[in-house]
């Protein structure tokens, strides 16, 4: 009889143990995600490599800015709020939208000239959210969208905000209609460095 209740308690264990691991884990979800090339209307560029982390700048002036993918618009900035002489971190970006893909990826998009969404947009697949510009420092530079792929965090910090991903083998994907997902490159990241959110926003404190 103890035995049995041994061998009980031990699966219930297993179980229980399972659940939590699939729950934390992306890729695990048996669930498929429709993806887009983001960027329409103007024939665009984008480079494979980027200053000193994982992001791509996207030429082609005045593309439409498509989502993605599914999901809800985190943030958006409508205001240009960069100043040269200042050159705060936080303002580089101009006008931006944040959306949170409900694959759980995080989607940025900065130096737009449009902003077409709202926070709490609900959006889908190829629609319409912006235009790209020159705002924030992109006005010393060149007209371009800055995208920045990356876990979700809590709050808009800009250093994993800004990008932590390669995006240019998933819009290369995308541009043939493959719907290559981002998520397991998301998890790679997380596990390598699991508490970037709260370093980034620790830094973006001081």
């Amino acid at each position: 009889m103890l035995r049995r209740l041994l061998v009980i308690v031990v699966a219930s264990l297993f179980v229980i143990s399972s659940a939590a691991g699939a729950s934390s884990d992306d890729s695990t979800i048996q669930r498929e995600f429709k993806y887009v090339f983001p960027f329409s209307k103007v024939p665009v560029t984008y480079s494979r490599d980027h200053l000193n982390y994982p992001a791509t700048d996207v030429h082609g002036c005045y593309a439409h800015v498509l989502a993605p993918t599914s999901g809800v618009i985190f943030d958006v900035e409508k205001k240009d709020l960069w100043i040269k002489e200042i050159d705060a971190p936080g303002t580089r970006g101009g006008l931006t939208i944040t959306l949170h893909g409900d694959d759980r990826v995080r989607y940025y998009f900065s130096h737009l000239g449009r902003v077409k969404v709202n926070r709490g947009d609900r959006v889908e697949p190829g629609q319409w959210i912006g235009v790209m510009g020159s705002s924030g420092n992109a006005r010393i530079t060149k007209c371009h969208t800055h995208l920045g792929m990356s876990r979700i965090c809590p709050r808009a910090e800009y250093k994993v905000l800004q990008g932590e991903i390669w995006p240019w083998k998933f819009l290369d994907a995308w541009r043939k209609g493959i719907d290559k997902s981002p998520v397991e490159a998301k998890n790679r990241v997380i596990k390598a460095s699991p508490k970037a959110c709260e370093i980034a926003d620790a830094q973006d404190q001081n």
